[in-house]
């Protein structure tokens, strides 16, 4: 196993899970059963949508760095969201166009 993916253990906790029975066989099933998952995950949304994803977090990461809080950033949403149902609205009101 490439030791590059798993974390280092503090020497405490090295010592003490070496003493554990079968502990090394748990965590080779363990990252067989996340990497199958991952995979899935991967599989179920298309690339595009996987990109969307990232760029939505790296916008989250930049507004909280600016110090936006999480209320600002859903009121922000709640208006903006609003507009749109409300343009959204007038046109169903006004009819074909």
């Amino acid at each position: 196993m490439n030791a590059s993916v798993l974390p280092e253990l503090p020497p405490e906790l090295a010592a003490k899970a070496a003493e554990v029975p079968g502990l090394a066989d748990r965590l080779l099933l363990f990252i067989r059963q996340e990497v199958v998952l991952h995979e899935r995950r991967q599989g179920r949304y298309s690339a595009q949508a996987r990109e969307l994803l990232r760029q939505a977090k790296d916008r989250a990461a930049e507004m909280k760095a600016a110090g936006v809080t999480r209320e600002q950033g859903r009121e922000d949403f709640l208006k903006l969201y609003n507009r749109i149902i409300d343009q959204i609205s007038s046109r169903e009101c006004s009819g074909p166009s």
